[in-house]
This record gives structure tokens, sequence and C-alpha cells, in this order.
């Protein structure tokens, strides 16, 4: 009877941890703070810090790293100068691992049934969904944020903007900016222009009846088919792809499949 108590007690750890919230401390190196939900101040962490909860927040300072590692084994790496508030990431359905308000961090997540497990991350501008293993997301103090796919595949969207999201695939990078949708994504190894400016300018559209057709207001490098070719940031041979079942419309997958 013992003996089936304990396996039983043994079964249910990892549900219990997952329940609570829980993520272990792996390593911690340098000046990290720790706020925990029921402080009002930040505080040095102390050594004998083992796990983090829903609602504390991280902060790193320079030359510093966090390791957080989940129930599942998934990992999280939160480089230097970096703030994140821990959430609910056992949520049913989509679970939220953290908030980034600021900084770099690098996720490694796991596979359950061959699939990666169905996280997401947020942002103060962007909503990162973890449709892939390894991928990385840099938030800077103008909250713009990039996301850079290693492996597996990324979607990424506007928080404010849902009818718009770029699904990265290893190798591949974009950039989201307050109140404007995804960048085309580009290759790791290109330059990506934090300063570019998308332009509004007026064209006739050649889709409407030549005897009465009417300028309208594009944007010249949006994610319109027509568009596309003249965008210098566009990954090559780029497309929309029409598969429901992967993504929202308007969704771009780079390279295709």
């Amino acid at each position: 009877m013992r003996k089936s108590a304990l396996v039983l007690i043994l079964l249910l750890v990892p549900t219990l941890c997952m329940a609570q919230g829980i993520l272990t401390v792996s390593s911690a190196m340098g000046s990290v703070e720790w706020k925990p939900v029921t402080a009002s101040t930040f505080a040095p962490i102390p050594l004998s810090t083992q796990t983090v909860r829903v609602g504390d927040q991280i902060r790193t300072g320079p030359g510093s790293q966090l390791i957080l590692t989940l129930p599942d084994s998934s990992y999280m790496v939160i480089s230097e100068n970096s703030t994140v508030t821990i959430q609910e990431f056992w949520t049913p359905g989509v679970r939220s691992l953290v908030n980034m308000m600021l900084g770099k961090v690098r996720f490694y997540i796991q596979r359950l049934g061959g699939k990666p497990n169905p996280y997401s991350v947020q942002t103060p501008t962007a909503l990162i969904a973890v449709r892939g293993t390894i991928f990385e997301v840099t938030v800077d103090a103008a909250k713009t944020v990039e996301v850079e796919c290693f492996e597996g595949q990324v979607a990424v969207e506007n928080a404010a903007i849902h009818d718009r999201e770029v699904i990265l695939n290893p190798g591949y990078r974009t950039l989201v900016r307050p109140d404007q949708i995804p960048v085309i994504p580009v290759a790791a190894n290109e330059p990506l222009n934090r300063n570019r400016v998308i332009d509004v300018i007026r064209k006739d559209d050649p889709v409407l009846s030549a005897k009465d057709a009417k300028a309208i207001e594009r944007l010249i490098r949006d994610n319109d088919r027509r568009n596309r070719t003249s965008d210098p940031l566009q990954a090559p041979s780029g497309t929309t792809t029409t598969d429901t079942q992967r993504a929202k419309t308007g969704t771009m997958k780079y390279p295709p499949m």
C-alpha cells in the first residue's frame, strides 16, 4: 500500500508543479534581481532560491544570465539587461511563458508526441506562437521586437493587429514595431533595417475595371502579393499560405515548404 502511494505521488509531482506555475532556476550568473509577486521592489535573487512562480519578475544586469527550466524540460536563457514576468504557462490550450518587457531571451521548447509544446511569448508589441523548438526574442527600449527562428517554426504577429502574421522557418527573422505588422522576413545573414518606414502611396488598382478605375491607397511594401516583388527585403520566392490549419489569413511562410 505504501509503495503504491509513493508511485502515485511521483506521478503527480510534474502535474502539481505545472498547476502551481513553478519554474526551476537552473543557473544564475552575475547580477540577477527578483521581485516575487508578493513584493513591491526588486532585490538580488538569493542563492538559496531554486524556483520562481507566476507573477514573479526577473531583471538581469550587464554581463548576467539566468536559465529557467519548465516542468516539461523546456527552458529559457534570459540574457543580460533583460526584464521578464513569469506568466500562467499552464493555462489550457496555448500556454503563455513570459511577458518580455526588455532584453533578449532564447527559448528551447520540448516536443510532445512529435509536436512542439503549445507555448506563446508576449511582448509590449508582438505575440509569438511557438510552432518550433528554438527561437530568440529581443525587445528594445522603443518596444521594437525582433524574432529569429533557429529550429522548427515560429508565428509572429503584432499584439494590436491580429489579422496579419508571418511564420518564420529556421534561419529567418522578422521585426515588429508598435502599430505595424511584422516586416517581411529576411535570412539571418541579411541586414534587417530597424529604421525602415512603410510608405503609403497612391496607385491604380489593376483589378478594378479599366473604364472606371480609381486610385486607391495602398501600402507599397505590405504583405499584398502585387506589392511583394517591389520589396527589397522580401525573402526569395515568398508565398502566402492557403493552409487554414497552419496559419491565419494573410500569413506567410519563409521560405515556402
